[in-house]
C-alpha cells in the first residue's frame, strides 16, 4: 500500500514538472518567434517603404499589404469601435468603417517612412502574457537623439501565424488611444456609427490634402 501511495505521488509529481517543463519551453520558443516576427516586420517596412522616388499611390498600396502581412488589422478595427457598436452596425456599416480605417492609416502613416534617416529598432527583449500572445520590447535608435524611443509590441499567435495587435510607443497604447477617442466621438453625436464615419472621412480627405501638398513640395526641391 505504501510503495502504491508512492508511486502515484512520484506521477503525479513527474506529470506536473513535465507539464511545467514544456511549458516552459513553448513560452521560450514563442517569445524568440516573436522577436523575429517583429524584426522581420521592421525590416520589410524599411525595405518597402523608404524609397523617396516612391509615387504616393504606390506607398500606400506597399504599406497596406505590410498591414495586412503583419497586423491583425480587423480585429483592431473591430476593438477600437467596441463590441457594442460593431454588433449594432449593419454589414454595409462595417465594410465602410473597416474601409476608412484602412485608408485612413495609410493615408496618415506610409508616407512617415519618407523620413526615414537611418533610424534601427533594437529588440530588448520579450515577455509572455499568455499562452497566445507576447510582448515583445524594442527600443528605437534615432541618430539626431540622445534618447531612443521606446516602443513595445503586442504579438498573439493563432494556429501558427503571428499578428500584431497593438504598439505601445513610451508606454501609450495606440489602439486604446484609439479606442478613446472614437468612444467621445460616438458618445457626442449620440452612438451613431455613420457620424463617426463622416467624421473619419473628412479626416481622411484632410489627410490626403496635405499629403498632395508635401509631395508637391518635394517635387519643387528636387
Amino acid at each position: 500500500m505504501l510503495m502504491r501511495r508512492l508511486s502515484a505521488a512520484i506521477f503525479v509529481v513527474s506529470v506536473f514538472f513535465v507539464g511545467t517543463l514544456s511549458s516552459s519551453v513553448w513560452a521560450h520558443d514563442n517569445a524568440k518567434t516573436a522577436e523575429t516576427f517583429i524584426v522581420k516586420f521592421a525590416d520589410e517596412a524599411i525595405s518597402q517603404l523608404t524609397d523617396s522616388s516612391l509615387e504616393v499611390d504606390e506607398q500606400e498600396r506597399r504599406f497596406k499589404d505590410i498591414v495586412h502581412e503583419y497586423i491583425d488589422f480587423k480585429s483592431i478595427a473591430r476593438w477600437v469601435l467596441g463590441g457594442r457598436h460593431w454588433r449594432a452596425a449593419s454589414e454595409e456599416q462595417r465594410e465602410k468603417y473597416l474601409s476608412l480605417f484602412e485608408e485612413l492609416m495609410a493615408a496618415t502613416y506610409a508616407h512617415r517612412f519618407q523620413n526615414y534617416a537611418g533610424e534601427k529598432l533594437v529588440v530588448k527583449g520579450t515577455r509572455v502574457i499568455d499562452e497566445k500572445q507576447s510582448l515583445v520590447k524594442t527600443t528605437l535608435m534615432r541618430p539626431n537623439s540622445e534618447k531612443p524611443l521606446r516602443i513595445d509590441w503586442r504579438v498573439r499567435e493563432t494556429k501558427g501565424i503571428y499578428r500584431v495587435i497593438d504598439i505601445m510607443v513610451e508606454g501609450l497604447s495606440m489602439a486604446q488611444s484609439q479606442r478613446s477617442e472614437f468612444s467621445s466621438l460616438l458618445r457626442f453625436n449620440g452612438g451613431d456609427l455613420d457620424g463617426l464615419m463622416s467624421e473619419l472621412e473628412m479626416r481622411l480627405s484632410n489627410a490626403r490634402a496635405e499629403r498632395s501638398k508635401t509631395a508637391t513640395a518635394n517635387a519643387h526641391k528636387s
